[in-house]
């Protein structure tokens, strides 16, 4: 008798603890509502429409599912930016202005009207809040006798009198201008700004306050197209230094303190004078070519850890490499390999160097952009299909499966993927 209550007390244990194993994976598993929230891509697409020709801004989710079209009577140019908390959308209009939009389509506001400049370019970031916007805006004075223009402006995102301008600098001409002789390079934060000036590298607030000069000996830190890279996590800033193209790879602290020759290496040729920051800011990632090689047809893709300093050669097989980017959690880099034409997508184990291609049923072809999800699990990139003359939008698993094309047949331009935060 003793036995059998004993039994019955222990099934009885067994049973509730097996329903408590169910109900604790079925709430954590991958079939859960919570796990199953969509991926969201944000897109341009070029679209004719009767007579006219226009981009316009699109949101979908990772399955070509949902498809919302966003600003329909706005000539998107660019620069689409997420907010950090995913509800908004900043963007550039017609080559000359910022709107912000919600990831619903509501709330569309212009927040600058600009003019008409040679070769304008924005550089965008949001604040923390989703509430603050920074914007620089170049027109280019460096091709032209007559003086361009770096301008910074602050937006409390209300509309455009909420825009105000912080600094407007002139640059290049015949005599160069010397207030700035390089863009304003934002901080991921959008609250700091560096940039060039007197040969020297400065930052300030993105109110214009504190202004401090970083580096204390003048150089050539934007020659050959490179530029002033911050660090993910603000503390840093990487750039270039030397004459072209025997440019070392730097870094210093955003306070001006501890001034670093990563590379080191006199014979080091810069082709695509471009750093890409591991997520953690524990590394740099960069294509180094061979002594001569300034087509970069012989350059691999090498790590450098900035606190050893030490550089690892990923690669280890000298060709032409474009289109760098680190997953999210630093573990892969992707990347494209070959002439613009014929180029395949790969990824690298940043630790291990184990290469896998993916996309392979895809013909070889140019790639133009890429675009990792913030969970690491897809990448987004724009292919250009050479025969039906078209730039379609693809994403695929990490691991080269579930490749799935995003746009329609009435697209004929995918440009800018950002993945919703």
């Amino acid at each position: 008798m003793r036995l059998h209550k004993l039994w019955g007390f222990w099934s009885i244990a067994l049973i509730t603890l097996i329903l408590t194993i169910t109900v604790f994976l079925n709430l954590h598993s991958p079939g859960t509502p919570a796990a199953q929230k969509p991926r969201i891509l944000a897109f341009v697409a070029l679209q004719r429409r009767g007579s006219e020709v226009r981009n316009s801004l699109f949101t979908v989710n990772a399955d070509a599912s949902a498809r919302r079209e966003l600003a329909p009577n706005i000539d998107v140019s660019y620069t689409v930016v997420w907010s950090p908390k995913g509800d908004r959308l900043a963007f550039v209009g017609g080559d000359t202005d910022i709107y912000t939009v919600n990831a619903d389509g509501s709330g569309l506001t212009k927040q600058f009207a600009g003019e008409s400049c040679k070769a304008a370019n924005f550089e965008i970031a949001w604040f923390p809040n989703s509430q603050k916007l920074v914007f620089a805006r170049s027109c280019d004075g460096f091709t032209s006798d007559s003086p361009g223009s770096q301008s910074l402006y602050t937006s409390d995102t209300s509309g455009i009198k909420g825009t105000k301008l912080v600094r407007n600098l002139e640059v290049g001409g015949q005599p160069a201008k010397t207030e700035i002789s390089s863009e304003f390079y934002l901080s991921p934060d959008g609250q700091q700004v560096a940039f060039v000036k007197d040969k020297n590298i400065y930052k300030m607030n993105a109110d214009g306050s504190a202004m401090t000069k970083l580096t204390q000996t003048t150089g050539e830190y934007t020659s050959g197209g490179s530029k002033l890279v911050w660090s993910p996590d603000r503390t840093k800033i990487a750039f270039l230094s030397g004459t072209y193209p025997q440019q070392q790879v730097y870094t210093i602290n955003a306070d001006g303190t501890n001034l670093k020759n990563l590379t080191n290496n006199p014979q080091n040729q810069v082709y695509n004078v471009k750093l890409f920051w591991s997520p953690d800011s524990s590394q740099i990632a960069c294509y180094q070519g061979k002594a001569g090689d300034l087509n970069g047809e012989k350059q691999d893709i090498w790590a450098i850890d900035i606190n050893s300093p030490s550089a690892k050669n990923l690669t280890q097989k000298p060709s032409k490499y474009d289109l760098i980017s680190w997953s999210p959690d630093g573990k892969l880099i992707a990347f494209a390999i070959g002439d613009s034409n014929y180029q395949k997508l790969y990824t690298i184990n940043a630790a291990t160097s184990q290469l896998n291609q993916l996309a392979t049923r895809l013909e070889p072809s140019g790639i133009s952009e890429l675009a990792w999800s913030s969970d690491s699990q897809k990448i987004a990139f724009t292919f250009n299909e050479i025969k039906n003359d078209q730039s379609n939008l693809y994403v695929i698993n990490w691991d080269g499966s579930g490749l799935t094309r995003l746009t329609e047949y009435k697209d004929l331009n995918a440009s800018s993927p950002v993945w919703q935060p």
